[in-house]
């Protein structure tokens, strides 16, 4: 089964409920004048309009019946130290406008990072497979990275740093929980794990890095 409203599988295109929802939506907006049977008969038209209160039902059991926070400590930045992280968390509360990076800008126009069918080339459908990449790293070929958006922990054992000829004496400790090495907000990737796809901007354009899904697997 797979549905062309979703791009995926697991139902037909004319099971989906969102999508016969977003067309009932449209016509109620007066969208889809041209497609919708006026003359279609008084059976149908009634269905319709008992169906509308079942809908609204429906979306009211949607509504949420509480707040239940997952994360029950820890910081998200500002470091080892209590002054740096009680000067992040004041930062978040300043209302500041902050200047977008420029580097996008090439021959005076933008350019929009975006993932299309063509980002599909190559990677096997359906997947549930982590983006995992191979990069060059202090003249070192590192493989089975794995990219993430700060899901997961990021994990470096220490035999990769013995491999990366870095001495011990310039690993530092930390009390706080680990959140990630790269920063990937500083490089401004965007990544689709569908796509296996990383793309960030540069000054040359749209960079990417694309994930080994044989490498992923195994």
């Amino acid at each position: 089964k797979y549905c062309r409203y979703h791009r995926d599988h697991g139902h037909d295109t004319e099971e989906c409920r969102q999508l016969k929802n977003q067309i009932e939506d449209l016509i109620r907006k007066g969208h889809l004048r041209k497609y919708v049977d006026r003359d279609a008969p008084q059976g149908r038209r009634e269905q319709r309009r008992e169906e509308a209160p079942r809908q609204q039902e429906e979306q009211q059991q949607q509504q949420p019946r509480g707040v239940i926070h997952t994360i029950s400590g820890g910081v998200a930045s500002g470091g080892d130290d209590s002054n740096a992280r009680k000067a992040y968390g004041r930062q978040s509360l300043a209302m500041q406008q902050v200047p977008h990076s420029k580097r996008l800008r090439t021959g005076g126009d933008e350019e929009v990072i975006s993932f299309s069918e063509a980002d599909y080339e190559g990677v096997r459908l359906p997947h549930d497979d982590p983006v995992v990449v191979t990069l060059l790293v202090e003249l070192f070929t590192m493989k089975r990275i794995l990219i993430d958006n700060g899901s997961s922990a990021d994990i470096l054992y220490k035999h990769a740093f013995d491999q990366l000829r870095i001495p011990a004496d310039q690993l530092k400790p930390v009390k706080t929980p680990l959140v990630g090495f790269a920063g990937l907000n500083l490089l401004e990737a965007i990544v689709s794990t569908r796509h296996l796809l990383m793309k960030f901007p540069t000054t040359f354009g749209v960079g990417e890095v694309r994930g080994d899904q044989e490498v992923a697997r195994r």
